[in-house]
């Protein structure tokens, strides 16, 4: 017998309605600093806004993180960071974990900065994430994009 998960819609104000199925939701067990009660997340790709991607709160549509891939925000350190990052997580090095850092765009996308310093993880094989702050001052809380 087959069964077939009903896609639910998440709709946001800043990425639109979104299908996603139950297993589509990325668990933040202690949420994300200062996102400490929302727990639920899905993870948003727009081909217009490639190669960014959107931590989207399942219980709050306001809250949606733009998110772009390590390799792309730290350049030639990343695999040091994301190391560093699994690591201090506690994150288990041989699942299929994708690593982001999480970008401010400033008005009119003119100004965008990457926190390389506090890295999102998600396991997509658990469906779970976490943010880690790194103890590696070296590392940019703001380091620009696209200088």
């Amino acid at each position: 017998m087959t069964t077939t998960a009903a896609l639910l819609t998440y709709a946001s104000p800043k990425l639109g309605a979104v299908p996603y199925g139950p297993a589509d939701v990325i668990r933040f067990e202690r949420g994300l600093p200062g996102f400490e009660a929302l727990l639920d997340y899905l993870v948003v790709t727009r081909d217009e806004c490639a190669p960014f991607v959107f931590l989207a709160a399942l219980h709050d549509p306001e809250v949606a993180l733009p998110l772009l891939p390590l390799a792309l925000a730290a350049g030639p350190e990343a695999g040091r960071i994301a190391a560093d990052a699994v690591a201090a997580a506690g994150v288990d090095p041989d699942g299929t974990i994708a690593c982001y850092a999480v970008v401010v765009i400033g008005v009119d996308a003119r100004e965008m900065v990457a926190n390389l310093r506090a890295p999102v993880l998600i396991d997509l094989d658990r469906c779970r994430g976490v943010q880690v702050i790194l103890g590696d001052d070296s590392l940019a809380v703001a380091a620009p994009l696209g200088s």
